[in-house]
């Protein structure tokens, strides 16, 4: 379980690797929280390395798109795995998120 923020041009990448629950939904919303700080309200999450979420794990994930969009900000989910794109068309969570097939295409949908 980790996550990797990198920069491409003005949009900020949060790469999440393994396991999205409890314990890595802390680091998420620590993570989202120093972005917002900083003024980095361009993100894209990519979940293409994440083979499970659980409930925490969409907590934190909601509660992150409503703080950057409070900001005025913007963010993307990009690339699910066939299991998290299961659970993300069984909780609905599909029909509040832009998602994109790979972050390259979601970080282009800023232009």
């Amino acid at each position: 379980m980790s996550i990797k923020v990198t920069q491409q041009e003005a949009v900020t990448v949060l790469t999440l690797t393994g396991r999205f629950d409890a314990l890595m939904s802390r680091e998420f919303k620590s993570c989202i929280s120093g972005l917002i700080n900083n003024k980095r309200l361009y993100m894209v999450i990519d979940m293409s390395s994440v083979d499970f979420i659980d409930s925490s794990g969409m907590g934190a994930l909601v509660g992150g798109v409503r703080g950057v969009i409070k900001e005025q900000g913007e963010i993307r989910i990009a690339g699910l795995s066939p299991e998290v794109q299961t659970i993300f068309e069984l909780t609905r969570l599909h029909r509040i998120f832009d998602i994109y097939e790979t972050v390259d295409r979601a970080c282009a949908s800023f232009s």
